[in-house]
């Protein structure tokens, strides 16, 4: 893929950084409520709603999905994707103040306060693959989509600074991603 491997580590191994540059990667973050761990047929079956497609391992297939314990790589088609997930507050506690500034709607902080763990599906191929950031963010929203449920308390998308609690915001960004119609070209 071109990528340096020990940056690539670097850049995964140090998510919670709040000075790190979301640039490089972009994905779709799932605040949840309670920690959970998405299996691979968890992801497969997401992939499969949202793209209509089957999965399938094999020699020749476009859509697959390999995890070995905490690591998980997804490819569909022309996209690239890892799964990052973790057991505590996505970029630690945050400050009332921080969050006020950050989050000036109530329903947006009581999202973020409600999550103690999260999911994220970050685009790896960026630069070789996928043309636009509209297309970038149909594929992910096609996997997330599938994964939010009510144990997701929001949806982030870092490198667009886009919070949306799930009380049917988050639901509504997906079909815009899908559709894509949000500007983000």
């Amino acid at each position: 893929m071109g990528m340096n491997l020990r940056r690539l580590w670097s850049m995964l191994w140090n998510r919670n950084n709040k000075e790190e540059d979301h640039s490089i990667f972009p994905s779709i973050v799932l605040l949840l409520r309670s920690p959970h761990f998405f299996t691979e047929a968890e992801l497969e079956a997401a992939g499969e709603k949202g793209l209509r497609t089957p999965f399938h391992r094999g020699e020749g297939s476009t859509r697959f999905i390999v995890q070995k314990g905490m690591v998980t790589f997804i490819k569909a088609d022309d996209f690239v994707m890892h799964v990052v997930q973790a057991n505590q507050r996505y970029m630690g506690d945050l400050s009332e103040k921080d969050l006020t500034i950050w989050l000036p709607k109530a329903e947006q902080r009581r999202a973020w306060l409600a999550h103690t763990a999260w999911a994220s599906i970050d685009l790896l191929n960026g630069k070789e693959g996928p043309k636009s950031k509209r297309a970038i963010y149909a594929a992910l929203a096609r996997f997330a989509r599938n994964m939010g449920d009510h144990n997701c308390s929001a949806v982030y998308l870092p490198m667009e600074q886009m919070f949306m609690p799930n009380d049917g915001t988050a639901d509504e960004g997906f079909r815009l991603m899908i559709e894509g119609e949000l500007p983000f070209d």
